[in-house]
């Protein structure tokens, strides 16, 4: 970027007015514009010769659209509204800059980890099949201080679940592909034992990022390893978990119950045995769908873009070679 250059700037997204007042606030002498379907992108990539394209993956903007944005001669840099950049990727890291949003929302997503394995913990999935039942059938449980959490990844997601359930009182193993001591972190473990991680756990909490290494990572291996009755929480990328050997795990008593935000195909196909499964609580990828997470997605943006102006390092710089 030239000297005093202000960069042209491409939102892609099916709902861009939920960017256009930040933009008249925040971006008055940017020369901007917005693409909102997905077969406009190259068309507006040739128009506005954008060096900076802001993307919103939505129902109406699927993901293996926006590919195209990370090649055009113009774009240096691509800022994803999201944490997974899978759907980016390759890209050539000498000539554009990735970046996510990670950390944006994880405060959220550690919530609805908490709250779903409390629910889990004192058998609320078999409670409220008992009531569709009318059935009046007390059962005990225990208290979850005490009991072992395995979080697979200690990203933004993952530090922040280690804090909530560490206030509980559990003992927190961490799983996670480089060795960096980690607070609220009990036990640390490189993912080449994850079977460790898996055999020691009461409740597997997975927040790992979407790469080559972490597809299928959670299979018949892994639950192979799992003492009876875990429960096991996906809110990261469906691709990480096998359905298949999840099914498996949940018939032989592995897998007591299965939370789940995330799935191989979304929407999960009609006729799915997750939908009618008694140990199976799903979630339609919603847990960090909080009312304002457009505004907090695009407000760390717009900083990030004050840094490119300055010519100041971005924040959440994608390494394509990790995938995070």
């Amino acid at each position: 970027m030239s000297e005093g250059a202000v960069p042209r700037l491409l939102i892609v997204s099916d709902e861009p007015e939920a960017f256009i007042s930040p933009c008249e606030t925040r971006l008055r002498d940017v020369d901007y514009a917005v693409c909102s379907a997905p077969d406009a992108i190259a068309a507006a990539l040739d128009e506005v010769a954008p060096s900076v394209v802001f993307v919103a993956p939505g129902a109406d903007m699927p993901k293996e659209a926006l590919r195209q944005v990370v090649d055009f001669p113009s774009v240096r840099w691509v800022s994803n509204a999201g944490a997974g950049v899978e759907h980016l990727t390759p890209w050539d890291q000498a000539r554009v800059s990735v970046t996510n949003a990670a950390g944006v929302l994880s405060e959220f997503l550690a919530e609805y980890t908490i709250t779903a394995l409390q629910m889990a913990n004192v058998g609320f999935p078999r409670l409220m099949a008992q009531q569709r039942r009318s059935e009046w059938i007390q059962h005990a449980w225990t208290p979850i201080a005490g009991k072992t959490i395995s979080i697979i990844g200690l990203g933004n997601v993952g530090r922040a679940v280690a804090r909530r359930a560490k206030a509980l009182g559990m003992h927190v193993i961490g799983v996670r592909a480089r060795k960096v001591e980690t607070p609220c972190v009990d036990l640390l473990l490189p993912l080449n034992r994850l079977c460790n991680a898996m055999a020691r756990a009461d409740f597997v909490s997975v927040h790992a990022a979407e790469t080559p290494e972490t597809r299928g990572l959670i299979g018949q291996a892994a639950f192979a390893c799992m003492g009876r009755g875990t429960v096991l929480l996906n809110a990261s990328r469906g691709p990480l978990v096998d359905e298949a050997a999840l099914l498996e795990a949940l018939e032989n008593g592995k897998v007591s119950c299965a939370i789940l935000d995330v799935f191989d195909r979304e929407p999960l196909p009609a006729g799915h045995p997750f939908w009618s499964h008694e140990k199976v609580v799903m979630s339609p990828h919603m847990a960090d769908y909080v009312p304002d997470w457009q505004g907090r997605m695009f407000g760390a943006f717009l900083d990030n873009y004050g840094r490119y102006r300055r010519g100041e390092p971005l924040v959440n710089v994608v390494d394509p070679a990790r995938g995070y």
